[in-house]
This record gives structure tokens, C-alpha cells and sequence, in this order.
């Protein structure tokens, strides 16, 4: 399952990063690996038992006022990975690197909760999302 995360997620990358204004063409491939991978990580600290409220809420799926703060800490935290990745190991100026990750990271959110809604992918879930994450399945 975690590859199948990690593919959807490149992909919804590549989709994003190339509208980002400022990124250098020569750059952008290495913008678009590292940018995955950091996000991954990132996600994998946060799929756990004590998260999942946030992690729902920043899908958009609900989570409840509790969640609310946890989620702006959850996607703050996300956004600081994919910005130092970009800034340390691709060389962009932060504020490429912070258009990027602002960019992408709803989108990636976004595309999760479509694809844990659509009847179409039955083994495509909440619990599998977290699951693939966390190592579980």
C-alpha cells in the first residue's frame, strides 16, 4: 500500500510543482523527488493512533473543533519538512520552496479524501491510508 501512496502522491506533485512561478526548469525534477519523498516522511510521523482526528480533519473528513489545532500543527509541521527539504537538498530560494509547499500540500489532502471517497477504490480507505503509512499493511 505504501507504494500505491507514494505513486499518487509523485503524481499529484508532478501535477503542482510545475506551475509553481520561480522554479527553475533544471531544478524541477530534483523539486518533484524531494518534495515526495519529504512529504512521505512527513506523513509517516504523523499516522499514528494519537493523530488520527487531525490527520481526518487536515483530509478534510471532520475531525471535530479538538482536531483543529492539532491539524494547523500537523500541516505547519508538514510544510516546514517540504520547505527545508527543498531549500537544503534542491538549492531553492524558501520562497519557491514555501510556493511549493503550500501548493502541494492541500492538493495531496485533497486528492487522499477523493480517493477515500470514491466507491471506485474499494481498498482505498482511512485505515489503509494510515496503515500504508505507518508500515502496518
Amino acid at each position: 500500500m505504501l507504494e500505491q501512496i507514494i505513486e499518487m502522491v509523485k503524481g499529484q506533485v508532478e501535477n503542482t510543482v510545475g506551475s509553481v512561478p520561480g522554479l527553475p526548469a533544471d531544478k524541477k525534477d530534483d523539486a518533484i523527488q524531494t518534495t515526495t519523498h519529504s512529504l512521505i516522511d512527513g506523513l509517516k510521523k504523523y499516522a499514528t493512533p494519537e493523530n488520527l482526528s487531525a490527520l481526518t480533519s487536515m483530509l478534510g473528513m471532520g475531525g471535530g473543533s479538538q482536531a483543529a489545532g492539532n491539524t494547523s500543527s500537523m500541516a505547519g509541521g508538514l510544510e516546514k519538512t517540504v520547505v527545508s527539504a527543498l531549500t537544503s537538498k534542491v538549492g531553492l530560494a524558501p520562497d519557491v520552496a514555501q510556493k511549493i509547499a503550500s501548493t502541494v500540500i492541500p492538493a495531496v489532502m485533497s486528492l487522499f479524501n477523493k480517493g477515500i471517497n470514491d466507491d471506485s477504490k474499494p481498498g482505498f480507505n482511512l485505515d489503509t491510508l494510515v496503515g500504508g503509512l505507518s508500515g502496518k499493511s
